[in-house]
Parts: C-alpha cells; structure tokens; sequence
C-alpha cells in the first residue's frame, strides 16, 4: 500500500499533505504506476523534488514527458506538482493527457474536478464528478466534492443531498458531517445543523471552526 510516507520518501511530500492514505493507494494503483520503474529524467526531477526544488524538478519531468508524451508517470507529477503550485490550468491539461491513456478511471476525473473547483468552475467541477460517479457509483470523495460545488452554486439542497450521498458511504468523516452542518444552517434549519456541528466535534474536538459554527 502506497502512503504518504512513500510520496514523501519519493519527493511529494507537499502535495501528499491533500491526500488521505486509501487515496494515494488506490490512485497510483489504478494508474498502474509503478515508482520505480522511471527514466533517467523522473528520477533526477524526484531527487530535485526532495530537495523542495519543485520548479526544477518540474523541468525535468517537462523533459521527460517532452521525450514520451504520454509518459503517465511523468505527467503524474507534473500535475501533481502543478497542483500544489496552484497552476490548476496545467494540472487540469496533464491530468487529461492521462486520461487518454486511462480513459476510466474515477480518480483522475476527481483531481480534474477538484482542480476546476479552485478555479471556481463549478459547472465543469460538477460534469467532471458525475463522469467519476458513472465510472464509480460509491465514490465518496466524488460526492463530496458535488456537494462543494452546489454549495459554491447557492444550490444548497443538491448539496445537502450530495453530502448525505458522501456520508452514506464513509460515515465518519469530519468534512463531510460539517458541510452538512453548514448546509443546514444556511437553510435555516438551525437545530440539525447545530446536531451536525456537535457530530463534527466528536470526531475532531480540536477543530475550532465547528465550535464557532454550533455557537
């Protein structure tokens, strides 16, 4: 199993922070990564990356993928690394070049979906998602992130029943039970919202946003 500890033992230790560990694994799973097995260029560009020389370490994955374009490893952590530099418009464009490899897989069309969220896309975020959501019908983090999306939208209804959709398949997730919280209160439903938020707690009784929020 592919955890954070490897991505940051291999030089992505910034960007291994956005996910959690059954995400990396099962996304380099599905990719058919394999870490190892890299040219000569990816493997100078993770020695820069663990140096936190991202800029020169993205110009050698560039290198690469400018030898094989459909390089998925390389394109991997370019985006990867174009993610975390917040140039989502690359992200976006490498992430897609591996979908002409990987045409179904439900994790890249997240990273898309996520990606076209912080560019405040909302609407392509949403196909994106849907497309996860036909590929995987239990996809809890593809439901979650419709839920932002209508949230953004002012469509809080379609979210609250996104997050409810998120929540049916992983119950115990903090994000999820205060953005439905939040869902509630916009609505006026101050009670449940107040519920969700004190559910929230019990899972992360550090977290002072939740606080704020029950009031």
């Amino acid at each position: 199993m592919i955890t954070h500890a490897d991505l940051k033992k291999y030089g992505m230790a910034d960007v291994a922070q956005s996910f959690n560990d059954d995400g990396i694994a099962n996304y380099i799973k599905i990719l058919k990564i394999k870490i190892t097995d890299v040219n000569s260029l990816v493997i100078e560009g993770i020695n820069e990356a663990n140096d936190n020389q991202f800029d020169k370490a993205l110009k050698k994955f560039e290198e690469a993928i400018a030898e094989n374009p459909y390089d998925v490893d390389a394109l991997l952590r370019a985006a990867f690394v174009y993610e975390y530099k917040k140039n989502h418009d690359q992200a976006i464009a490498y992430y897609q070049k591996i979908v002409q490899v990987q045409p179904n897989e439900p994790y890249l069309q997240l990273r898309i979906s996520a990606n076209y969220y912080y560019l405040k896309q909302y609407h392509a975020a949403l196909a994106c998602t849907r497309t996860a959501l036909a590929m995987k019908p239990n996809f809890a983090d593809a439901f979650f992130n419709q839920g932002l999306c209508f949230y953004e939208l002012g469509r809080f209804d379609d979210a609250l029943k996104s997050y409810g959709q998120s929540l049916a398949i992983r119950s115990n997730h903090f994000g999820t039970i205060f953005n439905i919280g939040m869902c509630l209160q916009v609505l006026n439903n101050y009670s449940d919202a107040i519920e969700s938020y004190t559910k929230a707690i019990k899972i992360k009784p550090k977290e002072p946003d939740a606080y704020f929020n029950r009031g």
